[in-house]
């Protein structure tokens, strides 16, 4: 009986002795992990080279700020975030508003790839002579390429003042009002943003074509690129679309053609657009003389920057609407923003937007 006892207290011993070396091992792994293995929140980031936690704090920025609608990080062939506020989702197409102009500058090339476009020096005299008054000719002068990196020499003010614009949006024909703007400047030497030159560009492209722009990138953009299923892009009363504003999208198709660029025309292994457009349209060109922040030039429609980290050119839209493409990082951001928001007017919504993209987004990314 007393070897039982003691073969019994031996085995309670050692069982209380187990169990609080097991509870000890698993204190001290569970503190371990709480203290050296923080939450993974990306999967992609780390292997991209991108720290998961300052991203993780951008993207929680962009939902706090409750206008972005959308926040799409991709790198390396892997998109390491796909965020949607807002009851937005993937499927939901919104306004890129003036990023709309960047496509147009895509089609250009496509048209000048294909051979309907030969030369960007052709004028408007050449395409549109017939809506030219025989009272000022100056604007027959004005060349694509002038249209193209917004260097027409309008007198007009857009950026700073949106009396100018809104009178051209309102009236009735869209494209006569545009070839009516004064030339003031020598075409070629001076950037003015003028909405209104995309829409003389929209006419020379359907005559040029026989497509309007909506129609002509159905067929040869948006097919080759993923993007499926009608997306609205209104026309002016020539049937001529919009050539600067009025295209909606998805965040991913905005992805797909940030892609495109990123990878010099190609997608999924197909050429879909020369690389020696992707080059010529987002070269400097023009010094816009900081009329937009981060953008101090400007190419085919495409605003452009640097910075320590890299070379940029970006697709920009009002409100914050932006396709952001940056070569040396081998990145594409996207971002959509709703502009008529209870929280931000649309200046102050574009200016939170861009800067998430740019300094904390950015910041998260290493070289």
């Amino acid at each position: 009986m007393a070897l039982f006892i003691f073969v019994a207290n031996n085995n309670l011993v050692f069982l209380k002795q187990s169990i609080i070396y097991y509870l000890l091992i698993f204190i001290i792994l569970f503190l371990g992990c709480t203290k050296d293995d923080p939450v993974v929140h990306y999967p992609h980031a780390a292997t991209n080279n991108i720290n998961d936690q300052a991203l993780y704090q951008a993207i929680r920025k962009a939902e706090i700020d409750k206008g972005i609608l959308s926040i799409i990080v991709y790198r390396n062939d892997d998109i390491i975030v796909e965020k949607y506020f807002n009851d937005n989702n993937s499927e939901m197409v919104h306004p890129v508003r003036s990023g709309t102009k960047s496509v147009t500058g895509i089609l250009f090339g496509l048209a000048y790839d294909g051979g309907y476009i030969e030369d960007l020096n052709a004028t408007v005299g050449d395409y549109l002579s017939e809506y030219i008054t025989q009272t000022d000719t100056s604007i027959a002068q004005i060349t694509i390429q002038n249209l193209l990196t917004m260097t027409g020499g309008f007198d007009w003010e857009e950026l700073m003042d949106y009396e100018n614009y809104n009178n051209w949006a309102n009236a009735e024909d869209h494209l006569s009002y545009a070839l009516q703007i004064p030339v003031i400047h020598l075409p070629g030497e001076y950037f003015t943003y003028t909405t209104p030159g995309c829409q003389i560009l929209s006419a020379i492209f359907t005559k040029a074509t026989g497509y309007n722009l909506k129609s002509f990138a159905e067929e040869f953009l948006f097919s080759q690129i993923g993007i499926i299923g009608e997306r609205s892009w209104s026309a002016d009363i020539h049937g001529n679309s919009f050539g600067g504003i009025t295209l909606n999208l998805t965040a991913k198709d905005m992805l797909n053609l940030g892609i495109l660029f990123l990878n010099n025309g190609n997608y999924n292994g197909v050429q879909v657009l020369s690389n020696e457009w992707v080059v010529e349209s987002t070269s400097l060109y023009i010094n816009t003389y900081n009329s937009s922040p981060y953008a101090s030039e400007y190419g085919y429609l495409w605003w452009i920057g640097e910075n320590e980290k890299s070379e940029y050119y970006f697709a920009n839209g009002y409100g914050g609407q932006f396709i952001f493409i940056f070569p040396t990082l081998n990145l594409v951001v996207i971002a959509q923003s709703e502009i008529n928001n209870q929280y931000h007017s649309p200046t102050d919504q574009w200016s939170n937007t861009i800067s998430i993209i740019m300094v904390d987004i950015l910041n998260s990314v290493n070289i």
